[in-house]
């Protein structure tokens, strides 16, 4: 079938990844010096496990939030190793209340490649969507992108309620989009959320890996989003 419609992930694919130095902002802030590539290596880490727990669940808001505090704890393990349970519960508390401050002064920031390889897809006629897991309040950081004027398809997890890889997140973009999985293609920078998630839903998922980190993963590898063409 012919390719008509193309998801991103957001954070690590179109948007260079905040969360590593809002992590790192956090954390230094109270003694805990942790740089944010330090953060980001524990993080993806961490992840793998995080998802198998969470990433088929369908959950509430709260319950999403509750998730990411997890996820804030298991990164807090890893990169202090040996810390109390009732600490590793401090600091991931800390992590979730501070978020939304400490962001205000993280600026977004789209990697250079995103924009032009949306321009050049929209006026293709393909449709574009958004499929990432993230809080509901992304939708803000989405909006103050303009990614909406190229995404007509924006499905967050913390707002639907299920997360990659569950096939289900998938399906709910391939519904918006009006596609077949076979007419769908999904970019992202997780294999387990991203090429797994949506090959789970019949989609063909590619992997950004822009720093050349995963090597051995069983599926097409971008280093630059303007790759995508040659799989389209």
């Amino acid at each position: 079938m012919t390719i008509r419609a193309v998801f991103f992930d957001l954070g690590g694919t179109l948007l260079v990844m905040r969360r590593d130095r809002i992590i790192s902002m956090i954390l230094s802030d109270v003694g805990y010096k942790a740089k944010p590539e330090e953060v980001h290596a524990a993080y993806f880490r961490a992840e793998p496990s995080w998802l198998s727990k969470y990433g088929r669940q369908t959950m509430s808001g709260d319950e999403t939030e509750e998730a990411y505090r997890q996820l804030d704890a298991m990164i807090f393990r890893i990169l202090f190793p040996g810390r109390s349970a009732e600490e590793v519960d401090r600091m991931s508390g800390l992590t979730r209340s501070q978020w939304p401050t400490v962001e205000k002064n993280v600026p977004l920031e789209l990697y250079p490649d995103a924009v032009p390889t949306l321009e050049r897809l929209k006026s293709g006629g393909y449709v574009l969507g958004l499929v990432s897991n993230a809080p509901p309040d992304t939708i803000r950081a989405i909006e103050s992108l303009g990614l909406p004027r190229y995404l007509p398809v924006i499905v967050v997890s913390g707002i639907v309620g299920v997360s990659k890889p569950n096939p289900e997140i998938f399906r709910i973009a391939l519904r918006q989009a009006g596609a077949e999985p076979a007419e769908a293609v999904h970019v992202g920078d997780v294999y387990e959320a991203d090429v797994l998630g949506a090959r789970n839903a019949g989609i063909k998922g590619l992997l950004i890996d822009r720093d050349g980190f995963m090597a051995e993963a069983d599926c097409p590898r971008l280093k630059s989003l303007s790759e995508i063409f040659e799989h389209i």
